[in-house]
């Protein structure tokens, strides 16, 4: 299931980052640094004309997310703040653990970067993609979020399960400021640009979700025993 919230973080605490986000506290202020990315994803149309370019900015790596090597990744500026989105995530997934009385469970965050693109004079589709990969298939103990800065005619698509368990149906997820989208990872999803804005900015955010029975039971190798995540929320 995808679980869709409006109104996810506290007003002051979302206008806030809205000024960060858009480097409206002046010169000496943490705004964002923007990088420009000549492509989004791997998965996006190459022919000319395609206009698939964004500006990102990575806040929070994972060490080995990109290639096995990488060192950590953290913006020492940014993520005292930023991180609290794991904090209002876990929230709304602890509920719903209780809900259903499972095992006590912990979290980490493995990745957390920002994404901007500017209006292009008509809506450029992106890939279609999962966000993290395990032995060659989607991250089944990762839950993807995708948070909206902006108010737009863009959007983000989500493909959630049909009747025979396909992901063939899609959900939207409009471009409304303060609203988030929570799934797991074997959700394929994509983004639409906007064109009537000049710019569409997201927050896209990957934990992954460990269950942990009250023994702390860990498997063989001394990791803690995963379980898959479908229908998580």
């Amino acid at each position: 299931m995808i679980k869709i919230i409006k109104d996810f973080l506290p007003r002051p605490l979302f206008d806030y980052m809205q000024t960060m986000v858009h480097n409206k506290g002046g010169q000496d202020s943490q705004g964002l640094q923007w990088s420009f990315n000549e492509r989004n994803l791997k998965e996006d149309d190459t022919t000319p004309g395609a206009e698939n370019f964004k500006f990102g900015k990575n806040l929070y790596i994972a060490p080995g997310m990109q290639d096995g090597r990488n060192p950590e990744i953290y913006d020492k500026d940014l993520m005292p703040l930023f991180g609290l989105f794991q904090t209002f995530m876990m929230s709304h997934m602890e509920k719903r653990c209780q809900r259903n009385e499972e095992k006590n469970s912990e979290c980490r965050l493995i990745r957390m970067k920002m994404n901007l693109y500017p209006n292009k004079g008509k809506q450029v589709k992106h890939g279609v993609h999962n966000d993290i990969f395990t032995n060659g298939r989607p991250h089944p103990n990762v839950v993807t979020a995708v948070f909206n800065f902006t108010n737009c005619n863009g959007s983000t698509i989500i493909f959630d399960k049909d009747e025979n368990g396909e992901y063939t149906k899609e959900v939207k997820l409009p471009s409304i400021e303060n609203s988030i989208a929570m799934f797991n990872c074997p959700h394929p999803h994509y983004g639409i640009t906007q064109s009537d804005t000049p710019t569409r900015i997201v927050l896209n955010i990957n934990l992954e979700k460990a269950y942990v029975d009250s023994m702390g039971k860990l498997d063989k190798d001394g990791k803690e025993i995963f379980e898959p995540l479908d229908d998580y929320f």
